[in-house]
């Protein structure tokens, strides 16, 4: 696995700042999840995906988070994934911004664009809360 890659990261880390700056928190968050959505969908694509396909997801995810120096994990359940980052990729953000809100700026995408509109998640850990890992738990809807 490569190492983290601090420098993609603190560069993104430092676009947020200066976003949140000049144009408050909801317009920082809208931004990025303007480039979260156009990096990731070129992602995924390269990487192809069954939509819906949790397997895929878990595959397709996995490897761009790895590919970042993320250490992550997943566990597939009856309708239903759970998704653990044991990396921190933007630590510089606590304190600055909330961050359920930071994360459904990558987060909603990854799961609407691979897994569907029938899928969501809740955030049950947050590194940023204290705990010793992100875990988010996707399910499906319907």
């Amino acid at each position: 696995m490569p190492e983290y890659n601090a420098a993609f990261f603190n560069g993104l880390t430092a676009v947020v700042i200066a976003l949140k700056k000049r144009y408050g928190e909801a317009e920082a968050i809208d931004v990025m999840r303007e480039v979260f959505s156009s990096r990731l969908k070129a992602v995924y694509d390269k990487l192809g995906f069954v939509k819906g396909s949790t397997e895929d997801f878990v595959r397709a995810v996995g490897e761009n988070d790895r590919m970042l120096g993320l250490k992550v994990e997943f566990k597939i359940e009856q309708n239903k994934i759970i998704y653990r980052f044991h990396t921190d990729p933007f630590p510089l953000l606590k304190g600055q911004i909330d961050p359920t809100k930071f994360d459904d700026a990558y987060l909603r995408f990854k799961v609407e664009y691979i897994l569907g509109n029938e899928w969501k998640y809740t955030t049950t850990k947050h590194f940023w809360r204290g705990d010793p890992f992100t875990e988010h738990v996707i399910e499906r809807t319907s």
